[in-house]
């Protein structure tokens, strides 16, 4: 976790309809929004929101803070700069507010690989996948990489963790390759939100075949803005680096 994300502060979030089954509305070809609020246990119901894209028709792009003209950012300048349809907060970053791991962004690096036990989601020529950071092969033709960590599912298939609360931020692909932002505006525990992303659809989870946990805590954001719906997490505190989905020019490779 980030020193900023162990930073305090007032947090709202821009309410929409909460249901216990998650229902996915089309905004535009190839992407889909909804909320949902599952409870697990006895545990807090927690409003959280999905994101859904087919990477052949929208990309991911890191934005830099620095493109909003300021040293940090919030969700909403991040998606401005980029004249995107949606953004969240992005991967770890030290106290001199420097990116911590692999992010590459329309096929250019932007900051260098770190061999640590943590993962990294790619979007390439194969298709969304997530790697062990420590075992990380570039794959041909990559378009976008995101190292965070921990890695959430894996094969399908949720890890395990200790107890511990806190805002959640996911990107993940399911076994048809579409790509997964999952951002919770209340805390949950993470092997709760592992488990979540990993359950069947038919059990009122995500049905993902993998995810990686991104920068959570107050570092959480998430800004939505389309013709057709607007909706919005708030953080306490501003980050320097934020990811972005944008309308792809022309057809993609991806599968």
């Amino acid at each position: 976790m980030t020193l900023c994300a162990l930073v305090t502060g007032a947090i709202s979030c821009e309410q929409t309809t909460s249901r216990d089954r998650l229902a996915l509305h089309e905004l535009s070809p190839g992407l889909s929004y909804g909320s949902v609020t599952p409870r697990f246990g006895k545990g807090p119901a927690v409003l959280t929101h999905v994101l859904s894209l087919d990477p052949k028709r929208w990309s991911l792009v890191h934005v830099d803070a620095k493109q909003t003209k300021r040293k940090l950012s919030d969700a909403a300048g991040f998606r401005e700069a980029a004249n995107a349809v949606a953004a969240v907060n992005g991967i770890y970053f030290d106290p001199e507010y420097r990116p911590l791991g692999l992010m590459v962004s329309e096929g250019q690096q932007k900051s260098p690989l770190r061999r640590v036990d943590h993962g990294v989601f790619t979007l390439s020529a194969r298709g969304a996948e997530i790697q062990h950071a420590k075992a990380y092969q570039a794959p041909k033709d990559l378009d976008f990489a995101a190292e965070c960590g921990p890695r959430l599912v894996v094969d399908g298939k949720p890890l395990e963790f200790k107890p511990g609360l806190a805002r959640r931020t996911a990107i993940g692909f399911d076994n048809e390759g579409q790509i997964y932002l999952v951002i919770t505006s209340g805390v949950i525990g993470l092997g709760n939100f592992a488990d979540f992303l990993a359950r069947p659809k038919e059990q009122n989870g995500l049905g993902l075949h993998g995810a990686l946990n991104l920068d959570g805590g107050s570092s959480t954001m998430f800004d939505l803005q389309t013709s057709a719906r607007r909706a919005r997490v708030r953080s306490a505190v501003l980050v320097p680096t934020g990811i972005a989905v944008k309308a792809r020019r022309k057809p993609s490779s991806t599968k």
